[in-house]
This record gives C-alpha cells, sequence and structure tokens, in this order.
C-alpha cells in the first residue's frame, strides 16, 4: 500500500499530455450511446472493447441525477455500472502490450448510490499485467458521486495483456461505477519526472526522519 502512494503521488507529478495514445478501447464507455432516461444492459447490447460478464449497465449521465438533468459522469455523458440486473459483474479488455513493458493504469471509480441508497457500498477488484488491486467506494449520492481517480503501473505480461474489473461487493443495481480507464506508456521525459518525484518524496521522507534521529543520539 506505501509503495502504491509513493507511486501515485510521482504520477501525479506528470502532465497527461506526457503518456502515448491510450491502448484502452471505449474506456470512458461512450458507446453505445444511451438513451434518456437509463441504460443499457450489456449482454444482450453491445459494449464495444470489452466483453461482459454476466451483464453490466452502461449508464447515462443524467440517470437519477439532482437536480435533475445534472451529467453525473466523471468525463462525457456516461459511464459503467458494474452490476446489471444480475448481482454480480465483470467486463474485461485485452490490451496489445510488450512483455516486461510498465505502463500506467488511471481510471475513476464510484459505487451505485440510486439503489436502495445512498450508503451503498461497493467494491471490486482490478487486475492487469502484474497488478492486482481492490477499490471500494460508498459515498455516492444522486447529486454527486464523488469520483475518485485511481492511478498505477504494472508491467505486462506478453504481447496480450488482459484488464479486467470485477464486482466483489453490493447487490443488484448496486455495483462500482467505472469511467475514464486509460493505460499508456510513459514517455522517456516522463520517466525523469518520476525519478525526479520518487527523489523528492525520498528526500522529504529523509529530512522527517533526521529529527527523530537526532533526538535518540
Amino acid at each position: 500500500m506505501f509503495r502504491h502512494l509513493i507511486a501515485a503521488a510521482a504520477l501525479s507529478l506528470v502532465p497527461t499530455t506526457a503518456f502515448s495514445a491510450p491502448l484502452v478501447t471505449n474506456g470512458g464507455f461512450e458507446q453505445p450511446a444511451v438513451p434518456n432516461p437509463c441504460c443499457t444492459t450489456t449482454p444482450p447490447d453491445p459494449l464495444p472493447g470489452w466483453t461482459a460478464t454476466p451483464n453490466v449497465n452502461v449508464v447515462n449521465g443524467t440517470f437519477s441525477s439532482s437536480p435533475p438533468g445534472t451529467n453525473l459522469a466523471f468525463e462525457g455523458t456516461q459511464y459503467l455500472d458494474l452490476v446489471g440486473q444480475g448481482g454480480t459483474g465483470s467486463i474485461f479488455q485485452d490490451l496489445t502490450t510488450v512483455a516486461g513493458q510498465i505502463y500506467s493504469l488511471t481510471f475513476a471509480y464510484s459505487n451505485n448510490g440510486f439503489t436502495p441508497s445512498s450508503s451503498t457500498s461497493a467494491s471490486a477488484t482490478v487486475s492487469v499485467g502484474s497488478l492486482f488491486d481492490i477499490i471500494t467506494h460508498n459515498t455516492a449520492n444522486s447529486s454527486n458521486l464523488n469520483w475518485v481517480l485511481y492511478s498505477n503501473t504494472f508491467i505486462a505480461s506478453g504481447p496480450t495483456t488482459r484488464l479486467t474489473f470485477t464486482n466483489i461487493a453490493g447487490g443488484v443495481n448496486e455495483g462500482v461505477l467505472l469511467d475514464a480507464i486509460a493505460v499508456g506508456v510513459p514517455e522517456p521525459s516522463t520517466w525523469m519526472m518520476m525519478l525526479l518525484g520518487f527523489g523528492a518524496i525520498g528526500f522529504a521522507m529523509r529530512r522527517r526522519r533526521t529529527p527523530a534521529l537526532a533526538q535518540l543520539a
């Protein structure tokens, strides 16, 4: 966990324009276009770029929002609910990668706070290459989904690396919400900025330890 916090802090120093073109197709779930007032369900409805099981919902950003008509999506006008009508759900996408290459993964996540109440909590696993993590969210409501931005890195396992999200806690229509999923390769200049970020964090940690060591002496 501590290592992840340091990596996220270093990555936060890097402008998003420094990364290469995203490898994820339809990471913002803007396809297919969802008519008012709610959702599409996959399957049977298509979800370009992704395979879903047993079913998930692509949600119109204005669904059940307060005040009515407010767009609650993190970006664009749509987002994904990992749980449709089945009580469980997952999505995956196979990415074209280079074995041993380090990639960045970012996405926004929330929870379905519409049913049965805004206190609903949901959790999901995220796995890709060398990375496995669990995300949990419980502060969404109909006026603000309180999106959390996730940022991490992973090492690709081969020429094709599977990115998977699986809901593990939450009932029917109470899944983790996802938006703005992106995977990219940091450019060489970005790695330099990341190294500087790691160095700055290490220097700050060392300075914090120094007074305590001096007192012990």
